[in-house]
């Protein structure tokens, strides 16, 4: 579910709630004509006080953007795990990936940078000491 069509969903069912919570106010009004002006604060007081959890309990589930793993990876840099010729293993970030070396033969243990991802296969090329 997309997150504007998230927000629909949440204002909708949060406006159904607030006429159930009127009409409990309003049954209970009936009843108890004394307690009106209790009956209606405890009525604002529950909708206000529902409706900050609900946003404090949604909001980040809404604003959470599932990242990219391409985006994630590209630019990292790790060793190389096999001799690339063209392709190999790489580990970055404690994970081995499949590889392939974007400049010809890259030696096990050489330092190494991600510059593109390709399904599940690295492009890597040696990482440049300064």
């Amino acid at each position: 579910m997309r997150s504007s069509e998230l927000w629909k969903y949440l204002i909708l069912t949060s406006i159904c709630e607030f006429f159930i919570i009127i009409l409990i106010a309003a049954f209970l009004i009936v009843f108890y004509p004394s307690l009106t002006l209790y009956i209606i604060l405890g009525a604002v007081g529950v909708t206000v006080v529902y409706l900050i959890v609900k946003y404090r309990i949604y909001r980040p589930i809404i604003e959470h953007r599932p990242m990219d793993p391409q985006d994630e990876i590209v630019g990292k840099t790790g060793v190389a795990v096999t001799d690339l010729n063209p392709r190999g293993q790489v580990k970055i970030r404690n994970e081995v990936w499949s590889a392939q070396s974007a400049s010809g033969f890259i030696p096990s243990g050489t330092k190494i940078q991600v510059i593109k991802m390709e399904g599940i296969l690295l492009i890597v090329k040696i990482l440049q000491s300064n």
